[in-house]
């Protein structure tokens, strides 16, 4: 009778690879956690809904079944529950077939279509090309990376798929039904 080899039966490892499935593991399970999304403090005076806006009539394409969001502006407050730093100035405007804003450095436009009753799909992303700083929002704090802000905002709301007004945010929604880019309203002219 012959003896079969348990060495042969063995997936072939390295040793890296067996040292570093641990730390795979570990970082599936971290990257996996949902983090609780938080909402903006809106002040006492700040009414909760939005005013409707002189002039502006019809729902937008971008939120079909609710109120029009044409014509509205908004100031990045969170991406997948990391809370935008305050001195950071992505912005949003909603225009009838595009959102458009300030990323952080780079001036965008985003042209969108309408996707069923209540999606939409991002179609094209177009921005200038100027470099981006880091910004050290006061002495001592840590330095913001602007560039890297401004291109994960950019790919996150490029993947969104639907959008919800409640009260004075709005909550950006990816494929899979996630929160992921969540804005404060702006008020006034700045």
């Amino acid at each position: 009778m012959k003896s079969i080899s348990t060495k042969n039966l063995l997936p072939s490892v390295s040793r890296r690879q067996f040292l570093l499935f641990p730390v795979a593991v570990w970082g599936s399970r971290v990257f996996a956690q949902e983090t609780p999304a938080t909402t903006p403090e809106v002040p006492a005076t700040t009414p909760e809904i939005p005013t409707p806006i002189p002039g502006v009539t019809g729902p937008c394409p971008l939120n079909s079944g609710g109120p029009s969001l044409l014509g509205t502006r908004w100031r990045l407050f969170s991406i997948y529950g990391n809370r935008a730093p305050s001195a950071l100035k992505i912005t949003m405007e909603v225009e009838e077939k595009s959102m458009v804003g300030m990323g952080g450095c780079n001036n965008y436009s985003a042209n969108f279509a309408q996707v069923g009753n209540r999606g939409f799909k991002v179609n094209k992303i177009n921005q200038t090309r100027r470099a981006c700083e880091r910004i050290r929002p006061s002495a001592g704090a840590p330095t913001i990376n602007v560039g890297a802000w401004e291109g994960s905002y950019l790919r996150v709301l490029g993947r969104a798929g639907s959008v919800e007004q409640v009260g004075a945010t709005l909550q950006f929604y990816d494929f899979n039904g996630k929160p992921s880019v969540i804005f404060a309203k702006q008020y006034g002219t700045g």
